[in-house]
């Protein structure tokens, strides 16, 4: 079996940063209405919290804008509820893929419905993250 290149697995991940629409610390301040002299802090403790999914992004922190209700000015619910299910494996970026790809339940991407099937994405993702188990 081949080695795979990590040249490879940059460009995946490349790629799939790029097809997530992401805002900088001070931008999501501005949604959530936070004023802040320090809007990366504000937004790593948030992330350490377990209320806001972040990525890196060269050496910044970026969040993406599916979780925020910009209508409102705050997080999604689900945001947080999905973040306390998800197990240690799984990292960000992966949970953001699983968010962003259409899915068999919806239609369509999770995130497109975070505020409406709240339940049924949880639902979708406790399916997701359970661990595959052979008789």
């Amino acid at each position: 079996m081949p080695l795979r290149d990590s040249s490879h697995k940059a460009s995946v991940e490349h790629r799939l940063r790029a097809s997530i629409n992401l805002i900088d610390a001070s931008q999501a301040c501005a949604l959530l209405h936070v004023e802040t002299a320090d809007p990366e802090g504000v937004i790593q403790t948030m992330a350490r919290d377990g209320a806001v999914i972040t990525l890196a992004q060269n050496g910044r922190i970026m969040s993406p804008l599916f979780q925020f209700d910009t209508a409102n000015g705050r997080i999604f619910d689900v945001v947080r509820d999905i973040l306390r299910l998800r197990p240690t494996r799984i990292s960000n970026l992966r949970l953001c893929y699983w968010l962003t790809r259409s899915h068999v339940d919806f239609g369509c991407a999770p995130a497109d419905q975070f505020g409406k099937e709240d339940a049924a994405i949880l639902a979708a993702f406790g399916r997701y993250i359970e661990p595959e188990r052979h008789g």
